[in-house]
């Protein structure tokens, strides 16, 4: 039986070998903790993903641990957080289907929001132009507060923009934005261009949204866990 490619791919690095054509595979770099079960997300929320194709893969495959965080936009800040709360991070590389994914730009973001939340669809599709128009530091100025603040306390605050609070709220650009950040996490990095943005502003690594899953459900796939090592002088940045 002929070798996958994800288990040539395996063999590969921890051999030290060159790596092999990464054609059909895909990545997504996983947070959760130990006593959770695995899924592209672990949020119950979260009902699509982002998720790296083979140019992204090769991009970062060979990096350490925490700069493979920040090329797929990740903050600094928000790592630190992660790390602290008990997180662990794992490089998930799986096999799928072309079909199955779409580039992460603000049309097919919004229209697989609409699949995976059809209850909030009309909201999505209501506010569409003005999520494509206006940044996050003009929707914070709306609010009056960090999004990412409020996403590092979690839906026990009042702020953090559920399912159930969208519905039963105002239905203004304003709460769908927030709903985006905290359920899609769609951060201030995310542009709407297919491609991930990185905390100095320069452009990251192409990057697609699926619908969520757990990692049992895949056919091919394999694991690595990443060794996470934050740099002595941390950056002032929000998470």
């Amino acid at each position: 039986m002929p070798m996958s490619e994800i288990h040539k791919l395996k063999q590969a690095l921890l051999e030290g070998k060159p790596l092999p054509r990464l054609t059909g595979c895909y990545g997504r770099i996983i947070r959760t903790r130990y006593d959770r079960p695995l899924a592209l997300a672990e949020e119950n929320e979260r009902r699509a993903v982002m998720v790296m194709g083979p140019s992204g893969l090769k991009h970062i495959l060979l990096r350490p641990g925490y700069e493979m965080l920040l090329n797929i936009g990740y903050t600094a800040g928000y790592i630190k957080t992660k790390l602290d709360k008990g997180f662990r991070f794992e490089l998930l590389i799986f096999k799928l289907r072309r079909e199955e994914l779409k580039v992460a730009s603000w049309k097919n973001v919004l229209t697989m929001a609409c699949t995976c939340y059809p209850e909030a669809a009309h909201l999505f599709r209501e506010h569409a132009r003005e999520m494509k128009a206006k940044s996050i530091a003009e929707f914070e100025a709306l609010a009056g507060f960090s999004f990412a603040e409020v996403d590092n306390l979690g839906a026990e605050d009042p702020r953090y923009m559920t399912m159930d609070r969208l519905l039963t709220g105002d239905g203004s650009a304003l709460s769908v934005r927030r709903f985006l950040y905290h359920r899609l996490r769609l951060s201030e990095l995310y542009t709407g261009d297919g491609f991930t943005k990185l905390e100095d502003g320069s452009r990251g690594i192409r990057e697609y949204i699926i619908t969520n899953r757990s990692v049992q459900e895949l056919e091919d796939y394999g694991l690595f866990t990443l060794d996470v090592n934050l740099p002595t002088a941390m950056p002032l940045t929000s998470a």
